[in-house]
C-alpha cells in the first residue's frame, strides 16, 4: 500500500469511513467489530476505528487471500 494513500486517511474513523475505504458496506464492518475481527471502539453511541487498526485488519485480509 502506497505511504500516500494512508495519509488521507484521518487518525480516527468511524464506520461509514472505514467502509468507503475497504470497499464494503457499514453493516459489514460493524459485524466484523462485533466479531472481534475489527478493532473498535465506542466514543458515544458510535463505533471509532484508529488507522492502525484499520489498516492492520487489511493487511490481515490480504495475508489470508495468499
Amino acid at each position: 500500500m502506497s505511504d500516500q494513500l494512508v495519509t488521507f486517511l484521518k487518525p480516527t474513523l468511524d464506520v461509514v469511513d472505514a467502509a468507503d475505504y475497504l470497499l464494503i458496506s457499514k453493516y459489514t464492518v460493524i459485524n466484523r467489530i462485533k466479531q472481534g475481527k475489527l478493532k473498535a471502539y465506542k466514543q458515544g453511541r458510535h463505533w471509532k476505528i484508529k488507522r492502525e487498526w484499520l489498516l492492520e485488519y487489511e493487511q490481515g485480509l490480504i495475508e489470508s487471500k495468499k
